[in-house]
């Protein structure tokens, strides 16, 4: 029986891809969509992890040091202000206003356990309570209550308190220094008061209290930042070390599944094969083979990427030229791919690049990668690619580029280009850029790219460099470059 070709191919694929051409796009879009799903699960366990923080350092921390604030400032009014003892009521009443919130709260956080969902609007109403209680607290003592003899006490100190809750309560840089600028302001508004008040109490010293107020505030930002940077590399470090150890379990499964997915796929492979050079050239069912023997190898290539995106092979590293691993995946390159003309350019000063500590034969293959990502993002009107390479002295590294005119990518595809599976192109593995990362990242190196839609997309890939032979203060580098041209035609 002759099967038609519509059948056909859509047997073939079912068979070895799963899904028909139609398919294919909507498996693309349904896997970007999951990917932003399981990017917004990632943010809402980031903000959770941050919740819960916020909740253990606000129960632990901040409530205790509350108390302390609450028994020290009526310590102090009391030493400090002997004829206003008893408190006059209001300042009697901002006591046990105080008094009881902190009871409320202490209530809340140890006892009735707030969900997550409400940590941030407590901890908000919290810190607003803190801000009003120290400032009521400064004006009573240095305008309301003032007396020439005694002078203000120095409940303003009670303000770096509260600078330090905001590093903790906001999590960017921009909004605690802007609610710290607020306070500034109110601190600055009950100097102004205190010398309505006091005419003998000098300007100098004012001056002096506010510019240590901001030195604090500046000093504890430098702080807050630093500690915030090594959290985040802190928790890149770990998230990378959750990859490779899910990366040596995928490699785990795939070297145990792999041999007995190739072998069947081998005889399906070799038999097809064998039928199609052995069929009449009039024979319908050549099609049919052909179409049965390239799906398979199709197969046999995924189950290969995946092996290789698994698996750390052995590497054999040794002292390499990237001019010579550029010209190698160029060569490689450089082969008839249908009816189309792709330009490619290369700019290498040969003589100025240090050479390179690596395995020859895994630069190679993460080059080529990248440049026939390049070549197929051309399509069918065909385009130019420029690669490049250049010294950096300043980081120590080689530095390669890959330009191409081509059709570029989506601003909302770029950060998922590195993660496997990940492809637009019909007929893709999606392991291809994944395979080029490891390489790079286990030699020590770095990869980055941009892309404008319809402009083209340019990567570029960072190397360590092995240091250069010292050489006398007389001798200067000359620099060769070797420029040539190749076209790509049928």
């Amino acid at each position: 029986m002759v099967w038609p070709i519509a059948r056909r191919d859509a047997l073939a694929s079912s068979i070895f891809a799963g899904l028909s051409e139609n398919e294919v796009a909507s498996q693309g879009e349904r896997a970007s969509q999951t990917m932003s799903i399981a990017a917004k699960g990632q943010r809402l366990a980031e903000e959770a992890e941050f919740l819960w923080r916020l909740y253990e350092l606000q129960r632990r921390a901040f409530l205790p040091l509350r108390w302390l604030l609450f028994v020290f400032a009526l310590i102090f009014w009391a030493l400090s202000r002997p004829l206003h003892w008893p408190p006059p009521p209001d300042v009697f009443a901002l006591f046990v206003t105080y008094f009881l919130l902190l009871c409320a709260e202490t209530y809340l956080l140890w006892i009735s356990r707030p969900a997550l969902r409400q940590v941030r609007p407590l901890c908000l109403v919290s810190y607003t309570l803190d801000v009003a209680f120290v400032t009521l607290l400064v004006w009573f003592d240095s305008v309301r209550y003032a007396t020439v003899a005694a002078g203000p006490t120095d409940f303003y100190l009670l303000y770096f308190i509260v600078l330090l809750r905001s590093f903790a309560l906001f999590r960017t840089a921009r909004a605690t220094l802007l609610v710290n600028a607020l306070i500034g302001i109110l601190f600055l508004m009950n100097l102004f008061w205190q010398d309505a008040s006091l005419p003998s109490f000098s300007l100098r010293n004012n001056l002096i209290r506010l510019a240590f107020f901001w030195v604090v505030v500046f000093m504890s930002g430098i702080i807050a930042a630093v500690v915030n940077r090594q959290k985040a590399e802190l928790s890149d470090a770990r998230e990378k070390l959750l990859r490779s150890e899910n990366m040596a379990v995928l490699g785990q499964l795939a070297a145990g599944v792999a041999h007995e997915i190739n072998n069947p796929i081998g005889v399906i492979s070799a038999y097809a094969e064998y039928l199609e050079k052995n069929s009449p050239p009039d024979d319908p069912r050549r099609e049919d083979f052909s179409a049965i023997h390239r799906e398979a190898q199709r197969c046999q290539s995924i189950v290969e990427g995946l092996l290789g995106l698994a698996r750390r092979a052995d590497t054999a590293r040794g002292r390499v030229e990237m001019a010579e691993v550029i010209g190698q995946a160029l060569a490689l390159m450089a082969r008839p791919q249908g009816c189309d003309s792709v330009q490619i350019e290369v700019h290498v000063p040969k003589d100025e690049l240090p050479p390179l500590l690596a395995d020859r034969a895994q630069l190679v293959q993460a080059v080529l990668n990248v440049v026939l990502n390049a070549r197929q993002s051309l399509g069918e009107k065909g385009g130019s690619i420029r690669v490049a390479a250049e010294y950096r002295p300043a980081i120590e590294r080689v530095a390669l580029f890959v330009e191409d005119s081509g059709c570029g990518i989506a601003p909302e595809d770029l950060p998922h280009i590195f993660e496997p599976f990940f492809s637009r192109r019909a007929g893709g593995t999606g392991l291809g850029l994944a395979i080029t990362k490891r390489i790079i990242e286990d030699h020590g190196g770095e990869i980055r790219v941009q892309s404008t839609i319809g402009q083209g997309t340019r990567v570029e890939i960072l190397l360590p460099a092995l240091p250069p032979p010292r050489k006398g203060s007389s001798a200067k580098l000359r620099r060769v470059e070797k420029t040539h041209t190749l076209d790509i035609s049928s």
